[in-house]
């Protein structure tokens, strides 16, 4: 799983205004730095709606406010104190907590613990998380945090707002799910504020709203998962969905002349090693969801992924490494709404 993604999408965005005011028609670009990445949020000025600092330092609230509860490299955040908190009584934790680990625990219930928000142990093991730096460790260090991963020691109480280890020694991760909800909570606060022309992008995970002034579509282009090549895979028209990246191809390291990803198999302990570079998830909705899901399917690998992805009707781009080239392979989902 990982602990963070670098952009796995480039905007393809027409030239913007970077105004105080701002004129009707216009898009604006507000950005900034959070979750250990960056962020952009572009939408076209209409009357009635804050000025563009005004709307910055609401987005900047709601993103800080996430950080400081979904961030392990917060030493005082809402999820290192859970963390911190060697016990198996309830803890009480803030109702966005509870939102992302139960949907984080229905996707794990349907990958029989592909992904798993409890991994964390073993990606600090390998340098990947705020512990430590990368390298590779032995197989009784992987064997004895093995003992400690499982989403199902995870007990959650809806109504009085807790979580419950069953194991004191669990730790949780949300690298794989935060940024997917952050671009959900902002493009919430957007449309709240009456904003209904947007394109909102935290580290590659993106939802975008209506279009561009008149009728331009918002468009990303999927990278290549080559780390040399600057070109694009595929290029999409994304009104009204959210959309998710996770790749093997920018986060990792190179040790004996073997590549290890940072996308850590849960049952294994170790870095996966079959060929998928990396998957695009599409959702009408919720990029959460997109965001979890393309972990996911970086866990399970291009072939048990779309039997997945298919199974539970999930829109998801492959692309994989076949005989030195790559292969592009999309879900019938994908397919009713964007062509090969």
């Amino acid at each position: 799983m990982k602990t963070y993604k670098f952009v796995a999408l480039s905007l393809i965005l027409g030239p913007f205004i970077i105004s105080c005011i701002g004129q009707r028609d216009s898009v604006l670009t507000i950005k900034g730095r959070t979750m250990g990445t960056t962020y952009i949020v572009k939408y076209v000025a209409q009357v009635d709606i804050p000025t563009n600092l005004v709307l910055k330092e609401k987005v900047d609230e709601v993103l800080v406010n996430i950080n400081q509860s979904m961030s392990t490299y917060i030493n005082d955040s809402e999820i290192s104190l859970f963390n911190q908190n060697y016990s198996t009584t309830w803890f009480n934790v803030s109702k966005q907590f509870i939102k992302v680990l139960a949907h984080a625990q229905k996707i794990s219930k349907i990958t029989k613990g592909a992904f798993d928000v409890t991994v964390g142990p073993l990606v600090n093991l390998w340098g990947f998380g705020p512990l430590g730096s990368r390298k590779i460790p032995n197989k009784q260090q992987i064997k004895n945090k093995l003992k400690t991963i499982g989403f199902q020691k995870l007990i959650i109480n809806h109504k009085k707002s807790q979580v419950r280890k069953r194991d004191a020694r669990i730790y949780i991760d949300f690298s794989a799910i935060a940024k997917g909800f952050g671009v959900d909570q902002v493009s919430q606060l957007l449309e709240d504020e009456g904003i209904d022309n947007y394109l909102v992008e935290i580290g590659g995970e993106i939802k975008a709203k209506g279009s561009k002034p008149r009728g331009v579509n918002w468009k990303i282009a999927v990278e290549s998962p080559r780390p040399d090549d600057k070109t694009y895979s595929k290029i999409l028209n994304i009104g009204g969905l959210a959309l998710a990246t996770s790749g093997n191809y920018r986060n990792y390291f190179d040790e004996y002349g073997k590549r290890y990803s940072h996308t850590i198999d849960p049952k294994t302990g170790s870095p996966v090693e079959h060929t998928l570079a990396s998957v695009t998830v599409i959702d009408s909705n919720s990029c959460m969801n997109a965001d979890a899901w393309a972990t996911a399917f970086m866990v399970l690998g291009h072939k048990k992924g779309m039997e997945v992805a298919k199974k539970v009707a999930i829109a998801a781009y492959f692309i994989y490494e076949e005989n030195g080239a790559f292969v592009k392979v999309a879900t019938p989902k994908f397919l009713e709404q964007f062509k090969l």
